[in-house]
């Protein structure tokens, strides 16, 4: 079987990825690491391996001179194996135009037309990570890339992903065993039933509570197979509450009275691959085949009925709620009351696009059909052509007054039909390849139309005459690789950028689109002027923006992370309704405050009763792995570290940025307030044992604790009522994972105390008790001073 494999491999690449895509359009990715070995399989877009040839062949792969690559670097290495030309052959049958430009409806020969039988770019070239535009080879990596981050899901996010959807029925190879997550545990002290009790989270159990100081058992509960790897316990709301959060990426708060869980908010676990927004709600379908409802406080649920695989388009009109799925199924509901009103059947592939209006409903996909459908009855009226690759967007409109049904493809092509007749009024190419379409009211007054820049071709005059003759009453805006308005008729209006945009919508005064890097961008519809004062910066760690809609003003956006962003024009991020979209590494609990950081890199703040979010804070370049909330300078303030190894530290309240601490050379996994002859103190501690004692309004060290073998797992300043003596000394107890916590006093930094617990401390409390996975251990009071 011809196939091209992809291996990324290096001392700092993390891990060895290895892709293989086949010639019958199925493709598997494995990633090896220090855990284990993940695995995924895909079914590939049509246009996939027609494209891949062709990029590879006006490469003149093999026959490229790369340079030796650095000792210890990143390497790629693409090997291509093939047995015949299928990608020249069917390029040439299919009309497939490559993301570059490298084949056309008469292309699909070689670089030297030698296209045929014997013409197949076989063979395997090594080279570094950053040599791949030297050697004339990034459309070539612009496709692998992709892949290597579609068929995971997303969970490979080391290369970029610059191309629409190529990647579906993404799914976990069960063949290969699992990495091994190993026993992970948390715990977290507090009261229960106003008595001191501790939180313990262990493999098969959420959590366990015991009261202080005899073990006694307060219940438990078991909700997850996924390892939790954060607790915290606290009161909020008059409530005395326990919170926990892990790899399931849900953080879950009970009640710890009556044993009632709260809240357990979840997002997707996966990119956001479709979304509409109406009437303050918002709408979402991702790879779990589950469509959830959001309004700006956050989740209200999910629909009862699921598809059987990834979700890839909805559309609202009134009540009426469509989707269309990688199972081919077209699915109508009734939002009054969440009754599934049809199930469509008829599309060959997976539907890739959902449009409806005036009682009629569209869809299409990777049979390349348009298929029209009655809204009431669920019958079939008319099947439109038009296209030679897969459709990716639909969108209705209105032409001369009378309705009209548009729709983009990988082709490149937009057509745009009459949907009561069938009647074909008007075809051009919008580019290379057109990833979403969407239509705009046209405005009073606007300039002449101008040829838009770059590889964008026009109607021809015999393609225009199809047009309906009158007014055309509203433009089409579509999203590829540039994006671009149209007359109905295919005259180009403006060209606003011809950068890689996956999402398009309008509202009427403002076009917005969305960037691989997930910027959101706008501008004015009526000049096409560009609006870098509301167009924000990216999001770190959330991805390219894959779906957008507006929706009162406000412009919601989907990424490949999962999360979902409410943008104001002006305001920039003003809600974030979803959870984390990386595994709870990390939760604090102060009254009716709930913090929590994830892998994803960010900080979250909930109500912590009801589970309303509240803010997102977002600077840390990594995951975080520990927060602290204290009090300095009369206010709450979180501090939060992790991977990146900087310490943060925000206004609770505001979420405004207060300090950023850098000076760790390794990940810092420990953090606590606390003071220092009344001066408020910030510790820190990290991989390499070391404990910076920092006085938290300006950062300035006031000490630094070396004297801690191993990493450090948990900090507590104890207070004056876990000592001896009148003196009453500041004191720091460290935990590491040598199993020992030792004590240090404050500023002179002289260790005070030792405990050797057999096993690694997981928290402390502030009157000399530590617990293990094996549970509570009371530790040695500081010497006399």
């Amino acid at each position: 079987m011809s196939h091209v494999r992809y291996r990324l491999t290096g001392t700092s690449f993390p891990g060895t990825v290895d892709l293989t895509v086949r010639a019958d359009g199925r493709a598997r990715l494995e990633h090896a690491r220090a855990g284990g070995v993940r695995a995924w399989t895909a079914e590939l877009d049509p246009a996939v391996w027609p494209w891949l040839l062709d990029a590879l062949r006006s490469a003149r792969f093999p026959d490229v001179a790369a340079p030796t690559p650095l000792p210890g670097s990143a390497l790629r290495e693409v090997t291509v194996v093939t047995t015949e030309v299928a990608g020249s052959a069917e390029g040439a049958e299919n009309g497939d135009r490559g993301p570059d430009g490298d084949s056309g409806p008469d292309g699909g020969s070689g670089p030297d037309g030698e296209g045929g039988p014997d013409g197949g770019p076989a063979g395997s070239l090594l080279f570094g990570w950053r040599d791949g535009g030297e050697l004339g080879l990034e459309p070539v990596l612009r496709i692998l890339d992709a892949l290597v981050y579609q068929v995971g899901d997303g969970a490979v996010r080391e290369t970029a992903n610059e191309l629409p959807r190529l990647a579906h029925r993404s799914a976990p190879d069960r063949a290969l065993p699992p990495p091994d997550p190993g026993s992970p545990a948390a715990a977290a002290f507090g009261t229960v039933g106003g008595q001191p009790a501790y939180a313990l989270s262990r493999p098969g159990r959420t959590f366990s509570l015991y009261g202080l100081p005899y073990g006694e058992d307060l219940g438990a509960a078991t909700v997850t197979d996924a390892p939790t790897r954060a607790v915290a316990l606290g009161t909020a709301g008059g409530r005395e509450i326990v919170a926990t959060g892990g790899d399931d990426l849900v953080i879950r708060v009970w009640d710890t009275g009556t044993g009632q869980q709260l809240h357990a908010t979840t997002g997707h676990g996966g990119p956001v691959l479709a979304l509409t927004a109406s009437g303050g709600l918002i709408y979402t379908g991702g790879a779990d085949g589950v469509l959830r409802v959001w309004d700006a406080a956050g989740s209200l649920g999910e629909l009862a009925d699921r598809h059987e695989s990834s979700i890839n388009a909805v559309c609202v009109d009134g009540t009426l709620l469509v989707t269309g799925s990688d199972d081919g199924a077209v699915r109508l509901t009734d939002l009054s009351d969440g009754r599934t009103l049809h199930s469509l059947p008829g599309h060959t592939g997976w539907v890739n696009a959902v449009a409806a209006a005036g009682g009629l409903v569209a869809s299409a996909g990777s049979d390349r059909l348009i298929r029209l459908w009655d809204a009431g009855t669920g019958q079939e009226l008319r099947v439109l052509e038009g296209h030679e690759a897969s459709v990716t967007g639909l969108a209705f409109l209105s032409v001369a007054g009378r309705p009209a049904l548009a729709s983009c493809a990988l082709d490149g092509r937009v057509t745009v039909h009459a949907p009561h007749t069938g009647t074909l009024l008007a075809t051009w190419h919008s580019g290379r390849w057109t990833a979403a379409i969407t239509t705009a009211p046209k405005p009073p007054a606007h300039t002449e139309p101008t040829a838009p820049e770059g590889p964008a071709t026009t109607a021809t005059p015999e393609e225009r005459a199809t047009t309906g003759a009158g007014v055309v009453s509203e433009w089409l805006v579509t999203a590829g690789d540039g994006v671009r308005v149209w007359a109905a008729d295919g005259t180009p209006a403006r060209e606003l950028t011809g950068a890689v945009a996956d999402a398009v919508a309008t509202d009427g005064a403002l076009v917005a689109a969305g960037s691989p890097d997930g910027t959101p961008w706008f501008w004015r519809l009526a000049d096409g002027g560009f609006l870098p004062e509301t167009s924000a910066a990216a999001v770190s760690g959330d991805g390219g923006i894959t779906a957008l809609a507006f929706d009162g003003g406000s412009l919601v956006c989907g990424t490949d992370s999962g999360t979902v962003r409410v943008h104001h024009p002006v305001d920039g991020v003003i809600a974030v309704p979803t959870p984390h979209t990386g595994q709870v590494l990390a939760l604090a609990l102060d009254g009716d405050l709930l913090v929590s950081g994830g892998m994803d890199g960010t900080v979250r703040t909930w109500e912590a009763v009801s589970g309303r979010p509240l803010r997102r804070l977002t600077g840390h370049t990594a995951g975080v792995t520990c927060l602290t909330t204290g009090r300095v300078g009369g206010r709450v303030v979180i501090a939060s570290s992790g991977y990146d190894r900087v310490v943060r530290t925000w206004d609770a309240t505001t979420g405004r940025p207060l300090s950023v601490v850098h000076g760790h050379p390794l990940p810092v996994y420990a953090l606590a307030f606390g003071t220092v002859g009344g001066r408020a103190v910030l510790a820190a501690g990290s991989y390499d044992g070391l404990v910076p004692v920092r006085d938290a309004e300006t950062g300035e060290d006031v000490v630094v604790l070396e004297g801690n073998p191993g990493t450090v797992r948990c900090l507590r300043f104890i207070g004056p009522e876990g000592l001896d003596g009148s003196d009453r000394p500041d004191v720091l107890a460290v935990g590491c994972d040598d199993g020992t916590v030792r004590l240090w006093r404050l500023p002179d930094g002289e260790r005070v105390g030792e405990t050797r617990l057999g096993d690694v401390p997981l928290a402390l409390s502030s009157d000399l008790y530590a617990v293990t996975h094996n549970g509570l251990s009371r530790l040695t009071p500081p010497q006399s001073q």
